[in-house]
């Protein structure tokens, strides 16, 4: 803090003869004031001054008490951006990222024993009694007791494995499934022959017309390709359209659904007393049998209705200022997405990762799914069996899906909300320059490891969820109630835990993308925001994501009916439905894109909001935010005075 009072007279110039440093000690927090001595500045006057100011520190609450008044001192304090937004930054988590390396090159040498010992072509294709795989040359053993194995299938490109009593009898590669006879089921490359032609579930399947239904499906795509598209740009534009209506209109929006849920609720209240009151007077007048009449559930219905209605009812008193919170940060979000409009490419960055780094996963998956060591079982077949290492390798991928996956989305995370806290803290708007490109390489130099930390943690949760699941289907076939319940109890525990550690996680981003701290620091830091803030969270929450869910809601629905009206009457399709469902998959794939970029915002701005009430008072330290969000500051009058 920087105090230079002059009186009036003859100490009206600034005189800076020299600089007298203090130190103050308030609980843990240590602050340096310098004081500008001069002739007409004593010790006494700063003393009074001092001791009219309560001194506050980084990382320390401030309440009403402390904050400078108005006008107590005649030259504005001046504090620079990077007070609250961190220019100066050091390499966070590096431990962890150096487990996701440590973890990535393990990964390399399963894939390798995978590759050894496996063969993608086994699962697609099948393969015989001799383990030949159809449709190809398969290698030959230098074991002489698998010399069956070995033979060139290119000619036999179909798989047709003979069903008996004991399950598979034989495997054969043969050259057409016409010669199984007509009522054989071809897909993919397999034969499937029906044993019984009266048997319910085949006469479903013909009914269904799985025979030729991808055939008839993949040539409805090709026909109705271009509507495909058109249903894109729509699903694209409607997208669009409503990130930009959210930022207009959407104190509407949430009127006519806050006002919706009260008057359902109270004309579903009232409709219940009276059904109530007219069974009540038609059984007192004889017209209805008591033993008949449901007196008691309407009684039940219409007191659970009111509690209802009565909570809906306080819950929008109460929270109609958090409410109209949720509207302005809609607003400021809108504002954001304006001035950036670079945030809106990201969700593509993102999910075109994601698929690539899929398909690679599945391709890893189908040598690691193959692989085994050759023997022979007891019917002379040959097959393939998995030694530890495999099995191991099977889990370890599914842990590195669940790694990568929540690393590449908390990098997703980190870009927009550095991004956004850059806009937030820069006063002048106008001087800001590439914050996403800038964003992007303050997390690729900086925050690697805490995104790696983060995705380590919730990978683990949801490794653990993974083997409980596997477990409990084991155990299924054992008749141990308890042991059911506790597996249960243990995965409905996980779930909530790994919801809120997603939950605080992606508010850790945020404060680590504003002040630069690691991720526990970042998670305290975000703890102490939400708890200080719990209402305005809970609005957030509960109005602000059912918004976002309705505008995914209207972009799919306006995706469909379009489908409907483009395709419904176009000739020579079997099944219109199938590019519809399609393009409304698509549609809910794009709106869930934009739509969530807007919720990572709509977060990073309310926690920049409550770091700005937090380190400062709009008064002698200006705030940050806008007009709009400093209404909902206690002092906000004053504030925007001093603007």
């Amino acid at each position: 803090m920087i105090v230079d009072n002059s009186s009036e007279g003859d100490c009206k110039s600034k005189s800076t003869d020299r600089v007298t440093e203090y130190q103050t000690t308030n609980g843990d927090c240590h602050q340096e004031i310098k004081v500008t001595n001069s002739s007409c500045f004593g010790i006494r006057p700063f003393l009074k001054t001092f001791s009219q100011v309560k001194m506050g520190c980084c990382g320390c609450g401030e309440d009403d008490s402390a904050k400078i008044e108005p006008g107590s001192q005649e030259r504005e304090l001046s504090f620079s951006e990077s007070e609250v937004f961190a220019k100066k930054r050091s390499c966070t988590d590096l431990p962890a990222l150096l487990i996701l390396i440590l973890i990535i090159a393990g990964y390399g040498f399963f894939v390798s024993c995978a590759v050894k010992k496996g063969d993608p072509f086994r699962l697609l294709y099948g393969y015989d009694d001799c383990a030949n795989v159809c449709g190809r040359v398969t290698s030959k053993e230098t074991n002489p007791e698998f010399s069956c194995k070995g033979a060139d299938m290119r000619e036999l490109r179909y798989h047709y494995a003979e069903l008996g009593v004991e399950g598979v009898k034989s495997r054969k590669c043969i050259e057409n499934c016409d010669r199984l006879g007509n009522e054989t089921i071809r897909f993919l490359n397999r034969c499937i022959v029906k044993t019984n032609g009266n048997n319910p579930t085949n006469a479903l399947l013909n009914n269904m017309g799985v025979k030729n239904f991808f055939n008839e499906a993949a040539n409805d795509l090709n026909i109705a390709w271009r509507e495909l598209i058109y249903l894109l740009l729509i699903a694209l534009a409607s997208s669009l359209g409503i990130l930009i209506a959210f930022r207009y209109i959407v104190q509407y929006v949430i009127f006519i659904v806050l006002s919706g849920a009260v008057v359902i609720s109270i004309a579903g209240t009232i409709y219940l007393w009276l059904l109530w009151h007219f069974e009540k007077k038609d059984v007192m007048a004889g017209k209805i049998d008591e033993e008949e009449a449901h007196i008691q559930a309407y009684l039940v219905y219409a007191i659970l209705m009111s509690i209802v209605a009565v909570v809906t009812l306080l819950v929008v008193l109460v929270m109609r200022r958090r409410i109209a919170l949720v509207s302005q940060l809609f607003k400021e979000t809108g504002k954001a997405i304006y001035s950036m409009p670079g945030l809106l490419l990201q969700p593509i960055y993102t999910y075109i990762v994601i698929s690539a780094s899929l398909v690679t996963w599945l391709y890893i998956m189908l040598w690691i799914e193959s692989a085994g060591d050759l023997y022979k079982n007891k019917k002379g077949h040959y097959h393939y069996k998995k030694n530890g290492l495999l099995e191991g390798a099977r889990w370890y991928n599914i842990f590195m899906y669940f790694i990568m996956m929540q690393f590449y989305l908390g990098c997703q995370h980190m870009i927009v909300a550095g991004a956004v806290a850059r806009w937030f803290f820069t006063r002048d708007k106008k001087q800001l320059s590439m914050p996403v490109t800038r964003s992007t390489c303050s997390l690729i130099r900086y925050h690697l490891g805490t995104v790696a930390f983060g995705a380590l943690i919730i990978a683990i949760v949801k490794f653990l969820r993974a083997i409980f699941a596997y477990t409990a289907k084991y155990i299924q076939k054992y008749d141990n109630a308890w042991i059911k319940a506790l597996l249960c109890c243990c995965n409905c525990c996980l779930w909530c835990f790994e919801n809120a550690l997603k939950f605080l996680t992606r508010n850790a981003y945020i404060e680590t993308a504003i002040y630069g701290c690691n991720l526990c620091a970042g998670g305290r830091k975000a703890f102490r925001a939400l708890t200080d803030n719990i209402l305005r969270v809970a609005a957030i929450n509960s109005v602000g994501d059912f918004v976002l869910f309705l505008g995914k809601v209207l972009v799919v629905a306006l995706t469909i009916v379009a489908g409907v009206y483009l395709i419904q009457k176009k000739d020579g399709l079997h099944h219109p439905w199938v590019p519809i469902t399609l393009g409304g998959l698509f549609a809910l794939l794009i709106s869930h894109c934009f739509i969530s970029i807007y919720e990572m915002i709509i977060d990073t701005i309310f926690i920049c909001f409550c770091e700005d009430c937090s380190r400062n008072d709009g008064i002698s330290r200006p705030y940050y935010m806008s007009r709009g969000l400093m209404e909902f500051v206690e002092n906000s009058k004053e504030a925007m005075k001093k603007l």
